[in-house]
């Protein structure tokens, strides 16, 4: 585990993907207290839908809902939305989108007209199959210097499914 995670300094680090669960468990020890409990929530709610020797392509910040915030998780078999719950308890929930319902893969970089931004400027637009037509998806705030990233990771697992199929 230890060549998977570098810590740069207290505040930053890199992770070197694929890295299945339990790694990512043990990777978040080395996190803040506080941002630590965020990914405890995540990886409690993981382990009720993930295999333990799945592998994680990608697991970043973002908002997978209008009004909630989370994990965008790029793991081998699905694409993983992780909202954490608020109140008292907290905790998370997830949902999965395979990657064979997925028909459209495109990304935004959010235009900031304030200068330095509150938030990431990361966006990922989805276009999944339907029973009528198709539905559309946007997660917002991904930090942008991992967005390029993470839209590969999830093209190049879309066009995984569709060579199987």
């Amino acid at each position: 585990m230890q060549n998977k995670f570098k810590k740069l300094n207290q505040r930053f680090g890199i992770i070197e993907y694929p890295v299945t669960l339990k790694e990512m468990e043990e990777i978040s020890l080395e996190f803040p207290k506080t941002e630590r409990k965020f990914y405890e929530f995540a990886i409690t709610a993981l382990k009720k839908i993930m295999k333990e020797s799945e592998k994680i392509y990608s697991f970043t910040t973002a908002d997978p809902k209008l009004m909630k915030t989370g994990f965008l998780v790029v793991a081998e078999y699905n694409l993983i939305l992780v909202s954490l719950k608020g109140g008292l308890f907290g905790g998370a929930e997830t949902e999965l989108i395979k990657y064979e319902a997925i028909k459209n893969v495109d990304f935004d970089i959010a235009p900031n007209p304030f200068g330095a931004a509150q938030m990431e400027l990361g966006i990922l637009h989805l276009e999944t199959k339907g029973m009528l037509g198709g539905k559309k998806r946007t997660i917002r705030n991904i930090p942008d210097y991992s967005l390029d990233y993470v839209v590969k990771m999830v093209r190049d697992k879309v066009s995984e499914q569709a060579l199987k199929a």
